[in-house]
């Protein structure tokens, strides 16, 4: 026979006569309990000391899985306007980018505002079949 002594939650403690066999599997529970309990203090102690010295911690709410799918669409629109001509290209840019309207970007590419609107309607026409 052996003693394990237990502890009561109001703090007070009593020795119980157990087999051996208990007390090494109450030891082990207790180890385990141990460590369990020195882990979470490390924890509690590492994010205080982050926060004391003005680390940022990453917002739970935060969606990961949205950020990733919008830097996926981002790559997909920037490989889709490489695959336009260089005019169609810079007319969409400065169409979308800048606001400009199609007499401004028609005077800065000197061309003519039907063909600028033209580029910008081709390219539209071109952006959805390759990203479909």
């Amino acid at each position: 026979m052996a003693f394990i002594t237990y502890r009561f939650v109001d703090g007070t403690r009593e020795e119980i006569e157990v087999t051996e066999e208990f007390a090494a599997e109450f030891a082990e529970m207790e180890h385990k309990d141990a460590l369990i309990e020195r882990k979470e203090t490390r924890r509690h102690q590492s994010l205080d000391k982050s926060l004391e010295h003005g680390f940022d911690i990453p917002d739970p709410q935060a969606n990961v899985s949205e950020e990733i799918e919008r830097r996926e669409l981002s790559e997909e629109i920037r490989k889709a306007l490489h695959k336009l001509t260089e005019k169609q290209r810079i007319v969409v840019l400065l169409r979308i980018s800048d606001g400009m309207s199609f007499r401004e970007i028609g005077e800065r590419m000197s061309l003519g505002t039907y063909t600028v609107r033209d580029y910008f309607y081709n390219a539209v026409k071109k952006l959805k079949i390759i990203l479909s």
